[in-house]
């Protein structure tokens, strides 16, 4: 349960799994479902929907990244938001964590607009699938402990391996946004190895 409650050096994570889950409770309100909502239902709230989101509501790529599609959608990806943060939050610090999260939920949205454009896609997964390309970019270099990086390694990758698998086979998953959040945070990561080196100087990494 520490993982979902805030302390020092670990705020803004929790912070993103209350808000999405405050919104999750908001949907169930609307809609009086709690396992899975009506794709019309999710549209109205403001899900990735690219007739509309390339009509203009171009603000459908954000507010997409905070809706899900039932209870199991949200549960998972807040247990794996949580897994991820507790590592990432430390190393980046607060401001940086939300960058990243906010980019690649936004670059993930896009990707998937582009791939499936008639699609309706809602989900933090993106952005978590950001977050975990991020630290995968981080395990291979030289930044974190070799003892570190073996062990944590081979386990993130292969979570990101068969979790992008499993998009391909069970349907409805949103592999394009995941393999476009994927692939921005990993980008990203080499990006901001000079601010992490420059934090971690300052003593502030762990």
């Amino acid at each position: 349960m520490n993982l979902f409650l805030p302390h020092r050096g670990y705020w803004l994570t929790p912070v993103i799994i209350y808000l999405n889950a405050a919104i999750f409770v908001l949907t169930v309100l609307y809609t009086g479902s709690l396992m899975s909502f009506d794709p019309r239902d999710l549209v109205m709230l403001g899900a990735n929907y690219g007739p509309w989101t390339v009509d203009g509501q171009w603000w459908r790529l954000f507010s997409s990244t905070f809706l899900h599609a039932g209870l199991l959608h949200l549960v998972f990806n807040m247990i794996v938001l949580a897994n991820i943060g507790i590592f990432l939050e430390p190393l980046l610090g607060r401001l940086s964590l939300a960058v990243v999260y906010v980019l690649t939920g936004l670059l993930a949205s896009l990707t998937s607009l582009y791939f499936n454009d008639a699609a309706v896609s809602v989900g933090a997964s993106g952005a978590i699938f950001g977050l975990y390309g991020f630290f995968l970019a981080l395990l291979t270099t030289s930044l974190l402990k070799p003892e570190f990086r073996k062990a944590f390694l081979r386990n993130t990758l292969g979570f990101v391996v068969i979790n992008v698998a499993i998009g391909f086979v069970i349907g409805p998953i949103d592999n394009a946004a995941h393999l476009g959040g994927l692939a921005s945070g990993f980008v990203l990561g080499y990006l901001w190895l000079p601010v992490i080196r420059k934090r971690a100087l300052r003593g502030r990494s762990v």
